[in-house]
């Protein structure tokens, strides 16, 4: 975090509360974190009356994006339970693997789990299913995609990170050109992760969702508003 930022809690109202965090930027914005806390970064200069002023005039965004970082998440991975790998059903089989466990594999059309007896439960099943949605898609990027999307774009990130998220589908630090993709991707279709990297690499291009962003993402990847519907149902 920059040494000059400023971060403070404002309760709006009684069912509202937000972290306003105060740093060099020209305008206001607000998201939604993975843990539901409205974050909103403001100018220093912006009095509190004006940013409380923002957030209540997109209540209406924060309860719907509320409504559906619920609705996106996936009921925990149970034994004999389904689980989509790049957009193909896969029945979870959890098997025994002795002392140790080990990583995942699909075999079939199933995804085996072998778990030790320490670790043969929901806890464990689910941090074994993130951590193979997590090496699929690190797979996938080392693969090929960024590779032919950072040539086709003409930009270079510094680095890329994979963990999963609920309120985002990727993130760009456009300073230190860090790019972090959401291991959840690997439940969809391939082409959705191909989006959500062209995305965060033009991010390096333009930083706003204004018109040159749009214009960056139907230039190198056309068809991307279809493909974002389809993440966004």
């Amino acid at each position: 975090m920059d040494s000059k930022e400023k971060k403070q809690i404002l309760h709006i109202d009684s069912n509202l509360t937000i972290e306003l965090t105060r740093k060099r930027m020209k305008s206001i914005r607000m998201r939604l974190a993975s843990d539901g806390t409205v974050k909103v970064s403001a100018p220093y200069g912006v009095p509190q009356a004006v940013v409380e002023g923002f957030v209540l005039a997109h209540r209406d965004w924060i309860e719907r994006a509320r409504r559906r970082s619920e609705a996106s998440k996936p009921d925990p991975p149970c034994d004999g339970g389904r689980i989509m790998v790049w957009g193909v059903p896969y029945t979870i089989r959890m098997v025994d693997s002795g002392k140790r466990s080990k990583a995942a594999y699909i075999e079939g059309f199933e995804l085996v789990v072998p778990l030790s007896a320490a670790k043969a439960n929901a806890e464990g099943l689910e941090a074994a299913c993130q951590a193979f949605l997590a090496a699929e898609v690190k797979r996938a990027l080392e693969g090929g995609i960024v590779d032919s999307l950072e040539a086709r774009i003409g930009v270079h990130a510094s680095g890329w990170r994979v963990r999963s998220m609920t309120s985002r589908w990727g993130s760009c630090q456009v300073v230190k050109r860090m790019i972090t993709i959401n291991s959840r991707l690997a439940h969809h279709p391939a082409h959705c992760l191909e989006y959500v990297v062209c995305h965060e690499l033009c991010h390096l291009i333009e930083p706003s969702h204004n018109a040159r962003f749009h214009a960056l993402m139907d230039r190198f990847y056309p068809g991307w508003k279809a493909v974002r519907k389809e993440l966004r149902g």
